[in-house]
């Protein structure tokens, strides 16, 4: 099976890394292989073992499945400017997290193409488990897709046939998942000014026996300071998912708006191995940034 990976950022790395040794081949675009991140990138995917394309028409030219792992923001424009160079037989699916309205608009570009359209919604963060972290598939297509994404290592379930039912699973969790993100990061520095970070972070531990909050904030923080701006543009597709069941979404504006934030004012920052470190350092840098302006 050749594959097709549309987004070369941190997810599209590790499923195109995991991929392949088992597919006959793996490709990956994206515009960062014209910017100034090239060199980095393309030694990355030779690393990896993964061709790369300055073009998207010759990145998905006979690529039998092809997965987007863009930002949010820019879901909709990859799938209508892949629907140009799509053809029958191919089956595109869109891994991003976006709303079920916006998967069910990428899947009427689609189908213009003639390609088939699977939604795919990722259910953890694509880290050390690469191609094999669970991903839910939707849509008319998505059981026999996930039969044959399955044979080559991936880990992916179908849930249905109507476009929306996996990302709404995405959605809806995204609530908890980045809301825990949004309130460690707003009390947490309160607690630094305060200097009362270790209080605090003890007392939640009375209260939510079971979990090291030490670690936790650690690696909720960090996720803010690599990615804080895509993760608020995905709180957005979240509060378009509870409004179109009509559910006025408030808690998901305000996570949305607090993680953007955080990811403002962390960004560009340059951590030690390309990473941050502990709470104690991200809060201090993130200090900085706040009194400096």
């Amino acid at each position: 099976m050749k594959i097709a990976i549309i987004g070369f950022g941190e997810a599209g790395q590790s499923i195109s890394r995991g991929l392949a040794p088992s597919a006959s081949q793996v490709t990956a675009y994206d515009l960062r292989f014209q910017g100034a991140d090239r060199a980095k990138l393309l030694q990355q995917a030779q690393d990896d073992g993964v061709l790369t394309q300055d073009r998207l028409v010759d990145a998905v030219a006979g690529a039998d499945v092809i997965l987007s792992t863009v930002v949010a923001n820019v879901a909709l424009k990859v799938g209508t400017d892949v629907a140009d160079v799509l053809s029958p037989g191919q089956a595109f699916v869109d891994l991003n997290s976006v709303s079920p309205r916006t998967k069910q608009a990428i899947s009427q570009k689609i189908a213009n193409s003639g390609a088939d359209f699977v939604e795919g919604a990722v259910m953890a963060r694509v880290g050390a488990d690469g191609h094999k972290t669970p991903i839910l598939l939707a849509g008319p297509k998505a059981t026999s897709l996930a039969g044959r994404l399955n044979g080559i290592g991936m880990n992916t379930e179908a849930v249905g046939e109507t476009i929306g039912q996996a990302s709404a699973s995405k959605m809806l969790r995204s609530i908890m998942a980045k809301g825990i993100s949004a309130l460690l990061l707003e009390c947490l520095i309160a607690a630094h000014r305060y200097n009362i970070v270790d209080r605090i972070l003890d007392s939640i531990g009375t209260s939510f026996p079971g979990i090291d909050w030490d670690k936790t904030s650690t690696y909720y923080l960090g996720r803010i300071a690599l990615h804080g701006t895509r993760m608020g543009a995905e709180m957005k597709e979240v509060a378009d998912t509870l409004s179109d069941v009509d559910i006025d979404p408030i808690l998901a504006l305000a996570i949305g708006e607090r993680i953007a934030w955080g990811g403002k004012h962390l960004a560009g920052i340059d951590w030690p191995d390309d990473k941050p470190g502990d709470r104690e350092e991200i809060l201090a840098a993130l200090e900085r940034r706040l009194r400096a302006h």
